[in-house]
């Protein structure tokens, strides 16, 4: 089974990047913009195919789906193309301390979807793509995010391991 995996976990990443968008979106209209909770489905489904598939196989895929994340929701090139390999960078440099067990895991989600989101926003404040009040990106952005990701853990860490079949 675990040998199979590499066949269906791009089409699977792929429908994650997408399910991270659409409930992205729909938060955003329940909330009438007030708050910007960002789903990471695919970060959590990224954590898990770490486990069981290829360093060169995962990054190249962040490749992959960083410049089609990037071309499809931002339409410009290169921050999701650069962030999601070296998340799955970090993500193989931390894997003796991130799968030690479901607590270390969850934890390690937490500190790569903060990593993840600082860094996105540091590629564009460089380049003058955004500007940005700390407080509202703290309170409005990174807090709701976060606890919407907890939730999100909470529920799929179980199914996404089996899909992986990580032990």
């Amino acid at each position: 089974m675990k040998e199979n995996v590499k066949y269906y976990a791009i089409p699977f990443f792929f429908f994650m990047m997408l399910v991270d968008g659409q409930a992205t979106r729909l938060i955003e209209v329940w909330t009438k913009d007030a708050y910007v909770a960002k789903f990471h489905f695919l970060i959590l489904a990224l954590m898990c195919g770490c486990r069981a598939l290829p360093k060169r196989y995962m990054v190249i895929t962040a490749l992959v789906l960083g410049c089609i994340y990037d071309l499809y929701y931002i339409g410009v090139l290169g921050i999701y193309a650069v962030a999601l390999p070296i998340l799955v960078w970090v993500m193989y440099g931390m894997s003796k301390a991130l799968y030690r067990n479901i607590f270390t895991m969850f934890f390690g989600l937490i500190i790569l979807i903060t990593g993840f989101e600082l860094a996105t926003l540091g590629i564009q404040l460089l380049f003058k793509l955004v500007s940005v009040n700390g407080t509202f990106f703290i309170t409005r952005f990174l807090g709701p995010t976060l606890l919407m990701n907890m939730i999100v853990f909470a529920i799929f860490i179980f199914p996404f391991k089996k899909l992986f079949v990580i032990e």
